[in-house]
């Protein structure tokens, strides 16, 4: 999205300034069943609604000849923003509910940087990353002496771009520095662009959210969706995770579809942890067999991605912040392979 001259990535919608990383319409329609261990029937679910709303992997890019400007945010909750210079970073803020003006400098030692030392990002590409659970306002950018600022062009950032959607695990959750994640990590080693779409106590598939993630641009796929939907019975896990793999193979023909089983975790690793070894077995068993119906999908065993039971954190289900940067590295080499020759076809920008 561009508005005021900035370009707004992994931002769906501006309301009264407030960023939002899906359209209010698809958050406001997220909904799931809840059975009881018979599976009957006991409520309707929409407590993913309020992660949904959450601003995760999103970006404010621009670029501006300014030696000083400040980034104004205001939020409900606490949140975090990195902000880099190209892929350089510039500064780091941890801020408490409320209005923040973030005074910002360009480095002089930036100046004698040599293209050949960039890799996504030109230097000049300012980057403004922000995370945070409650409503994140952006009041706006000034610079210290009224220079203008733009959008970055296409030769100033990655040429390809890949489609996120899971669970709290692919959201990020564990890493204590939300950059750090393990689908951060990968875009880093690939030189590629994550638009991550993942929701923490979430990944439903409902239908209104396939159509708005059908709708983005993306030149590949990688779905993580067989978490949080693990417990519900096997005609829902069938209906939704078959339908979600389903619609992007085919509409997609032509772009990669990853899709991951799930990761390492509870029963895997301890006896006394919560038994998911049936549960996990019934999302694998649809995500294999739906995978293996399209030519263009690629299927990825979760526990390759998360290869070490000390990745984990306590909770024996989400990654730890070294977790997320070592799943980050083997992601990355699982899908290299498939996306060398495209993203060369491209040009990566170093």
């Amino acid at each position: 999205m561009i508005s005021d001259s900035i370009e707004f990535f992994n931002v769906a919608e501006i309301r009264g300034g407030v960023l939002y990383r899906f359209p209010l319409h698809v958050c406001d329609a997220l909904q799931i069943p809840e059975f009881d261990a018979e599976g009957n029937f006991l409520r309707v679910h929409t407590g993913h609604r309020a992660s949904a709303r959450a601003l995760y992997g999103a970006e404010l890019r621009f670029v501006t000849e300014a030696k000083r400007l400040t980034v104004s945010l205001e939020s409900d909750a606490p949140f975090s923003a990195t902000a880099y210079n190209g892929d350089f970073q510039s500064a780091y803020l941890a801020q408490g509910a409320g209005k923040t003006e973030w005074k910002l400098e360009w480095r002089a030692a930036l100046d004698g940087v040599a293209h050949t030392s960039e890799n996504r990002f030109s230097k000049r590409v300012w980057r403004i990353a922000v995370s945070g659970d409650g409503n994140i306002r952006f009041g706006g950018i000034r610079t210290e002496n009224g220079e203008a600022i733009r959008p970055p062009h296409t030769d100033e950032v990655p040429r390809f771009c890949l489609l996120a959607y899971g669970s709290s695990i692919s959201q990020g959750v564990g890493a204590l520095y939300p950059p750090l994640n393990y689908l951060n990590t990968a875009a880093q080693i690939l030189g590629i662009d994550i638009l991550n779409k993942a929701l923490a106590g979430g990944c439903f598939c409902e239908k209104e959210t396939v159509d708005y993630l059908c709708g983005e641009t993306f030149d590949a796929v990688y779905l993580e969706p067989g978490t949080n939907i693990a417990d519900r019975p096997l005609h829902v896990i069938e209906e939704r995770v078959g339908s979600l793999i389903d619609t992007f193979c085919t509409k997609f023909p032509e772009k990669k579809i990853f899709v991951a089983t799930p990761v390492c975790g509870l029963s895997d690793v301890s006896d006394t942890a919560s038994d998911y070894r049936e549960n996990f077995a019934k999302t694998r068993s649809v995500i294999t067999a739906h995978a293996k119906k399209h030519a263009n999908a690629v299927l990825l065993d979760g526990h390759e991605i998360l290869k070490k039971h000390y990745y984990l954190s306590a909770d024996l289900l989400h990654p730890s912040d070294f977790g997320h940067v070592r799943m980050g590295h083997d992601f990355a080499a699982l899908i290299e392979p498939w996306l060398r020759e495209e993203i060369a076809a491209r040009g990566k920008r170093s």
